[in-house]
C-alpha cells in the first residue's frame, strides 16, 4: 500500500514538473516572440538642407527617434514574410533618391535597400534610439511628390524647408514658425499623430530653377535645331552681304 501511494506521489510529481516545464517554455517563448508594433517612431523630423536650382536637385536629412516600449529585444523576421508579414523596421524614401547615408546608434546590422525606402537588420533592445539617414533626390518641373509612408505611424512629424524654396502641403501638415539656423532663414512646418500605415503625402510646389533651365525645359529638340539653323542662315547671308558691298565701295 505505501509503495502504490510512493508511486502515485512520484508520478503526480513528474506530472506536475513536466507540465511546468513545458507550459513555461510555451510562455517564455511567446514572451520573446519579437513584434514590429512594439517598435514607435516619436519623433520624425525632415530638413530640406539645400535646393540646387541648376542642377534641379533637393538635399534632404531626417532624424528619427525610436522606442521599444516592449521589456525584449526586438528581433527583426526577414525569413517568413508571408507568415509573419513585414515584421522588421523599414523607412520610406522617395524614388529615384541616391547618395543615401544611414547613421544609427542601435546594434550593428544591416541596411537594405528598396525602391522606395530600405529596411534595417538591427535588433532593437528595450528603450529609445536614434536614426539619422540622408539623400540627394531630382525635382521636375519646379515640383518635389513624395508619398512618405509610416508603416509604424509616428507620434510626431516636423519638417523645415529654406526660406523662399516653394510652398509646402502634406495631410495634417501646418505651417508652424519661421526659424533661423546658421543666419539662414528657414520655413517650419509640423503634423502630430499619424496612425500605422498611413501616407503624408507631401507635396512641394513652386521650388526655384535657373532661368537657363526654364527656356531650356521649355523648348524641344525640333525648336532649338531650328533656331540654330535660323541663326546659321543669318551668319551666312550676313557674310556674303558683307563681302559684296565691300567689294561695292572697292570698285
Amino acid at each position: 500500500m505505501k509503495n502504490k501511494l510512493k508511486k502515485t506521489i512520484l508520478f503526480q510529481f513528474f506530472y506536475i514538473f513536466f507540465f511546468i516545464f513545458f507550459n513555461t517554455g510555451n510562455i517564455i517563448e511567446a514572451e520573446s516572440e519579437s513584434n514590429v508594433g512594439d517598435i514607435i517612431i516619436n519623433e520624425y523630423n525632415m530638413s530640406i538642407l539645400s535646393v540646387d536650382q541648376n542642377d534641379e536637385s533637393l538635399s534632404v536629412i531626417t532624424a528619427v527617434k525610436i522606442s521599444n516600449k516592449n521589456d525584449n529585444a526586438f528581433v527583426p523576421n526577414f525569413s517568413e514574410v508571408s507568415k509573419t508579414g513585414m515584421n522588421f523596421l523599414r523607412f520610406s524614401l522617395p524614388e529615384n533618391f541616391y547618395d543615401l547615408y544611414v547613421e544609427t546608434d542601435l546594434p550593428s546590422g544591416n541596411l537594405i535597400e528598396m525602391p522606395q525606402g530600405f529596411a534595417l537588420t538591427s535588433d532593437i533592445p528595450s528603450g529609445s534610439y536614434n536614426l539619422i539617414f540622408s539623400y540627394h533626390i531630382k525635382y521636375k518641373a519646379s515640383e518635389f511628390n513624395f508619398p512618405l509612408h509610416f508603416p509604424h505611424g509616428a507620434e510626431s512629424f516636423k519638417i523645415i524647408v529654406p526660406d523662399g524654396s516653394g510652398s509646402l502641403r502634406g495631410e495634417k501638415l501646418s505651417f508652424d514658425k519661421n526659424i533661423e539656423i546658421s543666419s539662414k532663414q528657414f520655413n517650419e512646418y509640423i503634423g502630430v499623430k499619424y496612425s500605422k500605415g498611413e501616407y503624408l503625402n507631401l507635396e512641394m510646389k513652386n521650388i526655384p530653377s535657373s532661368f537657363f533651365k526654364k527656356v531650356s525645359s521649355s523648348l524641344n529638340f525640333q525648336i532649338i535645331n531650328l533656331i540654330v539653323i535660323i541663326i546659321m542662315v543669318n551668319i551666312i547671308i550676313s557674310f556674303f552681304a558683307f563681302k559684296y558691298f565691300r567689294k561695292k565701295t572697292n570698285e
